[in-house]
């Protein structure tokens, strides 16, 4: 798919699996009584062309494509897991610190996607914030003391 963006052929439907809700956020996310379709984590070409358009790119917020292609290993391996609660929302925000820089790659997750007759968990956008931009999300676990 992202060969597709890159050539901006037209994109197909498909969704690939790039990681898994752990034990920790299911548990988290079944107190909280936030339904989840499905403990697959999927990217789709809509999310994917969304994170790695131009205009994000161009005021700093877009990821690279090094880091595009690190969304699996964030999943496995998040410096710190949050929860967004705002009602009309409810997602996860995975997030991995960057060597390079203050700021920190952010991943958004959708619970509780629907599109027809399909029900998953999906990755909505992605990009890099502040460390700051987090004190309004409730933390689940990870790393928060450079916040």
């Amino acid at each position: 798919m992202l060969d597709e963006i890159k050539a901006r052929k037209k994109l197909t439907r498909n969704k690939v699996i790039v990681g898994e809700l752990d034990e920790k956020v299911i548990e988290f996310l079944n107190i909280k009584g936030v339904p989840i379709h499905t403990k697959e984590i999927y990217i789709n070409h809509k999310g994917l062309s969304h994170l790695a358009r131009e205009s994000k790119k161009q005021r700093g917020a877009g990821l690279s494509e090094e880091d595009i292609l690190r969304i699996p290993n964030i999943l496995k391996n998040p410096s710190a897991v949050f929860f967004d609660n705002e009602k009309d929302k409810l997602n996860l925000l995975y997030c991995k610190h960057k060597s390079s820089c203050s700021k920190i790659i952010k991943l958004v997750i959708d619970t509780k996607y629907k599109r027809k007759k399909e029900s998953i968990t999906l990755i909505k956008t992605a990009g890099y914030i502040e460390n700051s931009n987090l004190k309004s999300y409730e933390v689940i676990y990870g790393d928060v003391e450079s916040r």
